[in-house]
C-alpha cells in the first residue's frame, strides 16, 4: 500500500516558498510565503542567510522533476548543526518502508532522508558524504552516528535509497543491506528531506503492507478519536466583536487597556531607517475603543507591508505614570520621549532623547540622538507607583530616569535583550531590573551577572514554580537556550531547544504538582513548542508546522488554562499535552497576528485576532465565573516578554 508518492510534477519549477529577507517576523507573526507548498512544510529559517536564496529548488530534466537542495552548508557558530529541512506532513502510525533517488552534487557534508521525525532537532537520518553512509540520530545538539559503513561512487552516481523502518531500521543502497539497528518505531512520526550537501531528491514512495496499514489506520482513528473527545469537553469559540481599522492596522504592535470598563487598543505604525528593523521610528499612532470608533490619530496612518510589519518592539506603553487616576500615553517619536493623556491626548510632559553622538558607550548608532528601541515604566525612586521610565538602544544600553525626566543611571554592560523584566527584587519599595542577563539595583549597579555572552535573552518571567519553592527566573536566551534562574543568579536548569524565543509559564496540566513552563524555538528550528515540569524537565515537544506561535496563557472558560499558538487553520489553542484542543472557526477571519487579553474584566480572557484592516475579538461561547484568582503578566505590553498566568492556589 502507498502511503505517499511525489514525482514534484504538481510543482512548478520555481524555489520552494520560503522568507526572501530571512526576516524575524515570524518569531510573534504568522507569516505564509507566497508560492505552492505541496504537502510539505520548511522548518528552518536563519538570518546567516540573508542576501542567499532559498533552500529548496524544484528543477527539471528530460520531463522528469526533481527537488534539489539549493543551500549547502552556509551555517557557523551556533547554527554549525543546522541543517535544511523539508518536512511531509503526513504523520504515520506503524512500520513503513521509505524508497527515494539521491545524487549528491558535493560530498562535504550529510545528505539524506529523516524519520522517525518529531521536530527538525529531534528524529533519525540516512545521511551520505564522501566515502561514508550513516544512520543517524538527532536529538538537540547531538548527533550520534549508530551505524556506519564506507562506500564508494561518482559524483555523477544516482543513489536508491530504501528504508526500512520498524523497531529495527534497515537501510538499503542500491538494493544491498548496507546499516542496521535497533531503532524503536515513533508513532504518528513524520518523515523529511534532511541535507548539509547540495544534492537532488526524485521519485519519493512511502509504502506499507496490508497489515501495517490496517495498523497505521487503526491508530490513525484512535489519535482522531482522542482528539475529538478533547475538543467536545471545550466550547467552542465565538466571535463577539469585529472592528475595522482603515488605514492604521498594523502588525503585532498592539497596547489595550480598560478604562471605566471599556476596552481600547492603541496600534502603533512605523517607517524603518537606515538598517531594516534595526532603527524603526514610529509614524501613526491611532486610539480605537471597542465599539470601533478612532478616538484619535498621531500621524499619518499608512497600512502598507512596509509600515507595519517590523521584528522588534515600538516604543509606546499605557500607564498612569503622574499617578493622577488616569491613563498616559509614553511614547518615543522623532527623537523626543513624550507623554500625552490617553483619552484626550492632551501633551502632559517631553523631553529630547539623549544625544549619543561621540559616546563612547554607544556603537554603530547612525543617529545624533537616541532612535529608542523600547520603553518601559519603573518605580525606582520608592515613589509607591511606577513614574519613572527606562528608554534603551537595541541591545547595548538602557538610560534610566525619574517622573521629572532626570536621568537616574545609565546600564552599559552585557547585551541587553530587547525588553527588561522591572520589579521590586528585595522588597525595599525600589524596582530593580533583570537586564539580558544581568541583575541591576535601582541605581544601576549590577547585583550579579550571569555566565552568558553569547546572543541576548529574549523574554523573562520571575515566579514560583512550585509552592513551596523559592521565586525563580525564566529565560528564552535565544541560543543560550530556555534556563530557569534561581534568586541568586546560579543556574538551576539549562534546556537546549535551538534558538529559545518564547516562554509562558501557567497551569496548563491540571493533574500535575506546580505549574509547567512552555517554550519556542525559531532561528534554524522554527515551529517547535516544548513543555517542561516545574523543574524545567521536559515532558513533550511537538513540531507546529507554521510560524508565529505567541504561546500567550489563557483562562478560557474558568477552569481550564490553555496556550494560544495562532489563529490560523493548523492552530488554535494547546493543552497541557499540547494537543490542540480548541480550533478557531473557518470564518475568514484575520490571522497575522493575536493577542491574549480580559477586555471586560470578568476573569474569562478574550482573543484579538487582526491584521492591517480589521480587528476580531474571540471568546469561549460557555464558560463560568473563575473560583481563583489569578496574577497575570505582562503590567508591560511587549514582543519580547515572558508571560504567565498565576494563581496562588496552583503552586
Amino acid at each position: 500500500m502507498i502511503i505517499i508518492k511525489e514525482d514534484f510534477q504538481d510543482f512548478d519549477t520555481l524555489e520552494y516558498p520560503y522568507d526572501h529577507f530571512h526576516t524575524a517576523l515570524g518569531e510573534y507573526h504568522h507569516i505564509k510565503h507566497d508560492g505552492y507548498y505541496g504537502n510539505f512544510y520548511d522548518p528552518i529559517p536563519l538570518h546567516q542567510w540573508r542576501s542567499l536564496d532559498g533552500s529548496w529548488l524544484i528543477t527539471e530534466e528530460d520531463g522528469k522533476k526533481f527537488l534539489e537542495q539549493n543551500r549547502g552548508d552556509n551555517t557557523k557558530g551556533a547554527f554549525v548543526n543546522c541543517y535544511p529541512t523539508l518536512t511531509h506532513k503526513t504523520r504515520l502510525y506503524s512500520s513503513y518502508t521509505i524508497e527515494v533517488e539521491l545524487r549528491l552534487f558535493e560530498l562535504s557534508n550529510y545528505a539524506g532522508f529523516g524519520f522517525n521525525y518529531v521536530t527538525s532537532r529531534n528524529n533519525y537520518f540516512v545521511g551520505i558524504k564522501k566515502g561514508k553512509i550513516a544512520l543517524i540520530r538527532r536529538f538537540e545538539e547531538s548527533l550520534t552516528e549508530l551505524e556506519t559503513k564506507d562506500i564508494s561512487f561518482d559524483i555523477y552516481d544516482t543513489f536508491k535509497l530504501k528504508i526500512v523502518v520498524n523497531r529495527k531500521c534497515l537501510v538499503y543502497l542500491n538494493d544491498e543491506l548496507v546499516l542496521s539497528h535497533d531503532i524503536g518505531l515513533i508513532r504518528g512520526g513524520k518523515i523529511a528531506f534532511i541535507s548539509k550537501s547540495l544534492c537532488r531528491y526524485s521519485n519519493l514512495i512511502v509504502s506499507m503492507t496490508d497489515s501495517e496499514y490496517e495498523e497505521h489506520l487503526s491508530n490513525l482513528k484512535h489519535e482522531e478519536e482522542r482528539i475529538e473527545e478533547k475538543r467536545s469537553k471545550y466550547s467552542k469559540l465565538e466571535c463577539i466583536k469585529k472592528i475595522s481599522l482603515g488605514k492604521s492596522g498594523t502588525g503585532r504592535q498592539l497596547r489595550i487597556c480598560t478604562i471605566d470598563g471599556k476596552a481600547y487598543f492603541i496600534f502603533a505604525q512605523h517607517q524603518k531607517r537606515y538598517i531594516r528593523d534595526s532603527f524603526a521610528h514610529i509614524s501613526s499612532l491611532s486610539l480605537f475603543d471597542i465599539d470601533g470608533n478612532k478616538i484619535w490619530t498621531i500621524g499619518e496612518p499608512n497600512n502598507t507591508r512596509d509600515n507595519t510589519l517590523i521584528s522588534c518592539d515600538l516604543p509606546f506603553q499605557i500607564a498612569d505614570i503622574n499617578n493622577d487616576g488616569r491613563l498616559e500615553l509614553i511614547y518615543a517619536m522623532n527623537f523626543e520621549v513624550i507623554i500625552i493623556d490617553l483619552l484626550t491626548k492632551k501633551l502632559i510632559k517631553k523631553m529630547k532623547t539623549p544625544i549619543i553622538d561621540g559616546d563612547p558607550l554607544v556603537k554603530d548608532e547612525p543617529f545624533y540622538r537616541l532612535n529608542v528601541d523600547a520603553i518601559r515604566v519603573a518605580d525606582f525612586e520608592g515613589l509607591g507607583y511606577k513614574g519613572d521610565f527606562i528608554i534603551k538602544d537595541r541591545y547595548q544600553n538602557v538610560w534610566a530616569y525619574n517622573k521629572d525626566m532626570e536621568l537616574i543611571f545609565r546600564y552599559h554592560h552585557k547585551n541587553t535583550g530587547h525588553f527588561p523584566y522591572i520589579f521590586d527584587y528585595n522588597n525595599d519599595g525600589r524596582d530593580e531590573l533583570l537586564i539580558g542577563y544581568d541583575l541591576v539595583d535601582s541605581k544601576g549597579n549590577i547585583i550579579w551577572s550571569l555566565p552568558m555572552n553569547s546572543d541576548h535573552t529574549d523574554e523573562i518571567i520571575y515566579c514560583k514554580l512550585n509552592k513551596d519553592d523559592d521565586y525563580k527566573f525564566v529565560l528564552a536566551s535565544g541560543n543560550e537556550g530556555m534556563n530557569i534562574i534561581n534568586r541568586d543568579g546560579t543556574i538551576f536548569k539549562h534546556n537546549e531547544i535551538g534558538h529559545a524565543q518564547r516562554i509562558s509559564v501557567a497551569k496548563y496540566d491540571l493533574e500535575k504538582s506546580g505549574l509547567q513552563i512552555m517554550a519556542t524555538a525559531f532561528w534554524g528550528s522554527d515551529g517547535i513548542i516544548c513543555i517542561y515540569d516545574s523543574k524545567g524537565n521536559i515532558l513533550d515537544q511537538i513540531e507546529m508546522e507554521s510560524n508565529g506561535s505567541v504561546i500567550s496563557p489563557i483562562m478560557y472558560d474558568g477552569i481550564n488554562t490553555l496556550a494560544l499558538t495562532h489563529s490560523d487553520y493548523d492552530g488554535g489553542l494547546l493543552d497541557g499535552d499540547l494537543d490542540m484542543v480548541v480550533k478557531f472557526p473557518n470564518d475568514g477571519h484575520p490571522n497575522l497576528s493575536c493577542e491574549v487579553y480580559d477586555i471586560d474584566s470578568d476573569g474569562i480572557d478574550e482573543i484579538l485576532c487582526w491584521d492591517l484592516e480589521s480587528l476580531w475579538i474571540y471568546k469561549a461561547s460557555e464558560f463560568t465565573k473563575p473560583k481563583k484568582t489569578y496574577k497575570k503578566y505582562p503590567d508591560m505590553f511587549s514582543n519580547y516578554r515572558g508571560e504567565y498566568l498565576i494563581s496562588d492556589e496552583d503552586i
